[in-house]
């Protein structure tokens, strides 16, 4: 792997897209066969179309994504498909009424198919209408009259790599590659943030020193706990853990610095309820993990301490303090990140094994995302500086070029960060909580950075 790695990676995604695009209808990409999700899901899609009817077999096919560069090899992987269920498939060409032209044609069906990736998850979905195109006995008294009623199919399934790649809308000619776009504000100091699917979506999680909040994916306000404060130590700064995943009873998970335990919240209409307790600070979560810690006594630092279950052995790896854990939402080569009082920021694999050389001069408000949809997490971190303005950088690791994106100066320090996807492009955005005076308090404003094409305009 060379040192440019990640240039190289983005130039042989975009011929990949290229080269499918230009593909005749029927062309297989050069890897041997379409990506395995589009493949997979296409066949879904047939199997609930069924057979032909009756002995009719001539079907025009009609595709319609969101993202261009989907179309072709999504109507090439239907059409396999569907010729597997015993049509002869001819994919609707021109601009015209694909309906009236199949019926012109002499065609016994037209299937006309949306797609699109699904909001908020790395999921692709086709839905279509399976209408008979064949002539009607009514036609000459009632034009247009079909000769049944058409039939709605639909199939969806996970999204590879590939075929998020292919889902992803376009990016706007002349807009930037990535994009800051104000949340909302909360008042007082964010804590912590946390971004998953909380129950009913992609949902963002932050704590401040008086509440743990749900919002939407839009930054409105949606429940919040206020926590009874009873039995907690003094610390010298406050602080808070939050992480959104699965945590049996409940979706989202809480501990601040000096809480007896740790908390497993789930919604109940505009409050979050406590349904368990938790023996361990919860650092982080991702697609299927989830990494627990503990406070260090009378800090608002962690102690070095990672654990893939709550451990009641489990030690510290070191006698370092740690101000933050980050996990890349997705996993992949670099799944969580650690970074020290030293400000030196730790890569680990999935077996919390080391990823890389750790990254020196990474700020406080840090996460894991993978903004460009690779495979592989950058760094999303506030400058290192306690002095001058913040500003928000992309850091990617294990490249000679690593300094990806930095923000124009911000009015207040960003103290928090959170990786997910937001936007539901199939691609990791993420969330960081700037933190300013306003008046006799503080309060906190929430930014979007994400590289979704639709943000860009």
């Amino acid at each position: 792997m060379t040192a440019r790695r990640k240039d190289a990676h983005l130039l042989s995604l975009t011929a990949l897209v290229a080269a499918l695009l230009a593909a005749p209808a029927g062309a297989a990409p050069a890897s041997g066969g379409p990506p395995a999700s589009l493949a997979a899901v296409s066949d879904d899609l047939a199997r609930a179309v069924g057979p032909p009817a009756e002995g009719r077999r001539g079907l025009v096919l009609a595709v319609e994504a969101r993202a261009r560069q989907l179309q072709g090899p999504l109507e090439t992987t239907l059409a396999d498909a569907l010729a597997r269920q015993g049509y002869a498939v001819t994919p609707a060409r021109g601009s015209g009424d694909p309906e009236a032209a199949a019926r012109a044609g002499g065609q016994d069906w037209l299937l006309r198919v949306q797609a699109g990736l699904v909001p908020g998850r790395r999921e692709l979905a086709l839905v279509g209408e399976f209408i008979p195109a064949w002539e009607s006995f009514f036609l000459q008294r009632r034009p247009g009259a079909r000769a049944r009623p058409p039939r709605l199919v639909q199939a969806r399934g996970p999204a590879d790599p590939e075929t998020l790649l292919l889902g992803r809308e376009e990016r706007p000619p002349g807009a930037p590659a990535i994009r800051l776009v104000p949340l909302g504000r909360i008042a007082g100091r964010v804590l912590a943030l946390a971004v998953g699917d909380a129950g009913e979506g992609p949902a963002i999680a932050a704590a401040t020193p008086g509440a743990v909040l749900l919002l939407s994916a839009a930054g409105a306000e949606l429940a919040r706990r206020e926590p009874d404060r009873s039995g907690w130590r003094a610390v010298r700064d406050p602080a808070a853990v939050l992480s959104v995943g699965d945590f049996g009873g409940g979706r989202l998970a809480v501990q601040w610095a000096g809480a007896p335990r740790g908390e497993v919240l789930d919604r109940s209409g505009d409050r979050l309820e406590v349904v368990a307790a938790l023996s361990a600070a919860p650092l982080c979560a991702a697609e299927g993990v989830r990494l627990f810690g503990q406070f260090a006594p009378g800090k608002g630092l962690l102690l070095d301490q990672l654990a893939l279950a709550v451990d009641p052995d489990s030690r510290p790896r070191s006698d370092r303090e740690l101000y933050g854990v980050s996990a890349a939402p997705h996993g992949g080569p670099i799944a969580f990140a650690a970074l020290d009082s030293s400000l030196r920021l730790e890569l680990l694999g999935p077996d919390l094994s080391p990823a890389g050389p750790a990254l020196p001069g990474v700020g406080v408000g840090f996460a894991l995302a993978d903004l460009d949809g690779d495979g592989m997490a950058e760094v999303v971190a506030s400058s290192p500086s306690a002095t001058g303005p913040d500003r928000i950088r992309v850091i990617a690791p294990r490249v000679e070029r690593s300094l990806l994106f930095e923000s124009p100066p911000l009015e207040g320090a960003v103290l928090a960060a959170a990786g997910g996807d937001l936007t539901g492009d199939g691609v990791d955005d993420a969330v960081v909580a700037v933190v300013s005076r306003q008046g006799e308090g503080e309060v906190s404003d929430l930014l979007l950075l994400t590289s979704d094409p639709r943000e860009l305009r």
